[in-house]
């Protein structure tokens, strides 16, 4: 019942607005919320070693900062026209994009939690009049669960959910449709390859190599980033190609690599715009998290007791 009323506030916002807004919350955020400071600062120390302590935390301001002002224009979204979202959102190589969702068996668009990912999806839905299938994990708040769902629904869009979504992906791409996915956070080792990422070894999903071997289809990097009018620029990255050998795993593990070294070129030219939120690196250099290794152990020491 209270996210409508403040996404109607919202809607009655100019762009300047909202980036005032924000700009005060993510201070706000930076100051109060103390964990996820610790995390990001951590994020930042181990990946940007040359920066020092006054440097690493001018640019975590400027994480909360972005992501302050994501919120709102995500609040904001449901009450844009498609003609002011496509107004918002310029474009540099759509024309591969278009040519790529006009492939027989479909196309893969993957990206990162970087600019406003939201925003960039729905508004290629609406300038290009495609649907497309978004994978996305559900939220345990339900109220937000399903009002998120719904604004990504716009346009014809579908949403379907990580847990079992692998089929649905694959019969949309043999029926020639187009599938995003965002392949930037870590996943459990079982589900996972490991990669190199941000110059760090690190565990990162199959799903998108998995889905490219089997079906055969362009898969396109494409990325939502602010810019300093407030406005964005969705840049469309030419597909990344794949060199099929005798070995499957060989495959999946090398393409995997080549997707995520994408993702980092992106991510490495607009720092404060990636999710630096989770402890990315927690499974390959866990020594980096201590207060997640401490609470891990009481964890474990609890289970013990209980059994």
């Amino acid at each position: 019942m209270l996210l409508k009323p403040i996404a109607g506030l919202m809607g009655r916002l100019s762009v300047s607005a909202i980036e005032a807004i924000g700009g005060l919350v993510g201070w706000l955020a930076y100051t109060l919320d103390i964990r996820h400071r610790r995390i990001i600062l951590q994020n930042l120390t181990f990946i940007y070693p040359d920066l020092n302590g006054r440097q690493t935390r001018i640019l975590a301001k400027r994480i909360f900062r972005h992501f302050a002002i994501v919120l709102f224009e995500i609040f904001q979204l449901p009450f844009v026209s498609k003609k002011k979202l496509i107004e918002r959102v310029r474009c540099e190589g759509l024309e591969t994009l278009v040519e790529a969702m006009h492939h027989p068996r479909g196309c893969l668009i993957y990206s990162a939690h970087m600019g406003n990912w939201e925003l960039g999806f729905l508004s290629l839905s609406a300038r290009l009049n495609h649907s497309v299938l978004t994978v996305a994990k559900p939220i345990k708040w339900q109220l937000a669960h399903q009002w998120l769902t719904t604004l990504r629904s716009r346009f014809g869009n579908r949403v379907v959910f990580k847990e079992g979504a692998m089929p649905f992906m694959i019969q949309s791409l043999r029926a020639g449709h187009t599938v995003a996915v965002l392949i930037d956070q870590g996943v459990r080792r079982t589900e996972a390859v490991e990669v190199t990422f941000m110059g760090k070894r690190t565990m990162a999903t199959p799903a998108a190599a998995l889905l490219a071997l089997r079906c055969r289809m362009p898969v396109v990097p494409i990325f939502c980033v602010r810019q300093s009018d407030g406005h964005y620029l969705i840049r469309v990255e030419p597909p990344v190609a794949i060199e099929r050998t005798a070995s499957l795993r060989d495959d999946i593990n090398t393409y995997t690599h080549s997707l995520m070294q994408v993702l980092e070129t992106a991510i490495r030219k607009h720092p404060e715009q990636w999710f630096w939120f989770h402890k990315r690196w927690k499974r390959t250099y866990p020594e980096i998290y201590p207060q997640y290794q401490v609470l891990r152990r009481r964890k474990r020491i609890k289970k013990g007791r209980e059994v």
